[in-house]
């Protein structure tokens, strides 16, 4: 009985049929491995939280341009991140240390101001300046924020002491650090504050300034209700302004004396001595009636009461339908 004769060719094509087989099984399962890797990955749960929206330096207030949202893993989320829910609570809030685009927000990444900046309180167009409470007689020290006073000057011009009205109705905007907004931490006594900040236009600021140069600064309180202006001004020292300066007596002319040799045509009478006419008293009123400093105040008061009437007056025109249809 004869043996099969052994094929060397058909051996060699079979491992290598054998081979591909097995590679290409490994190849499969290679991929499906990769696949159920990028499926896992794409089911793992993600969070959204507030970043920023660009990079921001710091001192920066951030308000809503300033943040965005961005999905991380929750497994590598910061713990103190915040969510879109606390959105509310960075605005307003001041960067302690400059962010990267996309960074995201932490709780140490922000500090909250306890109070606005005081610049922030001024209307447009209005000025804050502190004076010296030595410069200004502030009424013995009962002056609050929210008072309104007049400010008289005195100086002396052309060789005569001259007090006029230098402003009128000048809002207090505060004491030291006391304000209307805001009391100091460190409140102390009343009356015993060391300056006094005022609101007041660029160009009444310019005489405030002008004013600290050598005059005499006296503070006067007036009532909120009063929108008078006074322009009565003093020249001249407190005996003009009381009227007791007099000018001096009237020399009187000597008796005249009449000579035998001497042919006198009339004789002089005899006068008594008067004297002159008395100066005025010193009082008198400036060329024009100023406006009072908080003039802008009055005036914005009345302008939302007379938007008030309007609005009320324009809805109780409002006729319904039906009332129409009537």
């Amino acid at each position: 009985m004869r043996l099969p004769i052994f094929n060397r060719s058909l051996a060699m094509l079979l491992l290598a049929g054998i081979a591909g087989l097995v590679a290409a099984w490994a190849a499969k399962q290679h991929i499906d491995g990769r696949v159920q890797q990028l499926e896992a990955q794409a089911r793992t749960p993600t969070v959204e939280r507030i970043v920023a929206a660009y990079d921001l330096p710091a001192g920066t207030r951030l308000g809503p341009e300033h943040l965005a949202l961005r999905h991380f893993p929750t497994a590598v989320v910061a713990s103190d991140s915040l969510a879109p829910g606390r959105f509310t609570e960075l605005t307003g809030t001041v960067l302690r240390a400059p962010l990267r685009s996309g960074d995201a927000v932490l709780q140490v990444h922000t500090t909250v101001q306890a109070q606005a900046a005081f610049s922030s309180h001024l209307s447009a167009g209005r000025r804050a300046i502190s004076m010296p409470v030595d410069a200004i007689n502030s009424v013995s020290g009962l002056l609050q924020p929210g008072d309104l006073i007049d400010l008289y000057v005195s100086f002396e011009y052309q060789r005569r002491h001259i007090t006029a009205p230098l402003l009128q109705g000048v809002l207090v905007l505060a004491t030291d650090a006391n304000t209307q907004f805001v009391q100091g931490v460190d409140q102390s006594p009343r009356g015993s504050y060391a300056t006094v900040t005022l609101d007041a236009s660029p160009e009444d600021a310019v005489k405030l300034v002008a004013a600290r140069q050598g005059c005499t600064i006296t503070a006067l309180l007036r009532p909120p209700q009063d929108t008078a202006s006074s322009q009565k001004a003093v020249r001249g020292d407190l005996a003009s302004l009381l009227g007791v300066n007099r000018n001096p007596p009237l020399p009187t002319r000597k008796a005249q004396i009449i000579y035998g040799n001497q042919s006198v045509r009339s004789v002089s009478r005899l006068k008594p001595a008067t004297s002159g006419p008395s100066q005025a008293s010193g009082l008198f009123n400036l060329p024009s009636s100023p406006e009072l400093v908080s003039a802008w105040m009055h005036a914005a008061i009345k302008y939302q009461m007379n938007q008030a009437a309007h609005t009320d007056g324009a809805s109780s025109n409002v006729t319904s339908p039906d009332m129409a249809a009537q």
